[in-house]
């Protein structure tokens, strides 16, 4: 186990030493973060928007379900 945090250890001394002499280190690894953030975005929409979906066709057809059964209450 003690070798599992000398090499996190390291590679953290490694990336704080590169970002310390060259501030681009710093640029690059914050965009990145950036793309990571919008990869995982564009996948939850891909996943939540997709017309072939069995959840999402799951879940829209069970809440039409639901509002069409409150409707013909309404009309009773």
């Amino acid at each position: 186990m003690n070798t599992y945090y000398y090499v996190l250890l390291t590679i953290f001394c490694i990336l704080a030493y590169m970002i310390v002499v060259d501030k681009n280190v710093a640029t690059y690894i914050t965009l990145l973060f950036k793309l990571l953030n919008i990869n995982l975005q564009r996948f939850y929409f891909m996943v939540k928007f997709h017309p072939r979906n069995f959840i999402t066709t799951w879940m829209l057809n069970r809440k039409i379900r639901k509002e069409f059964k409150n409707f013909e209450k309404d009309f009773e």
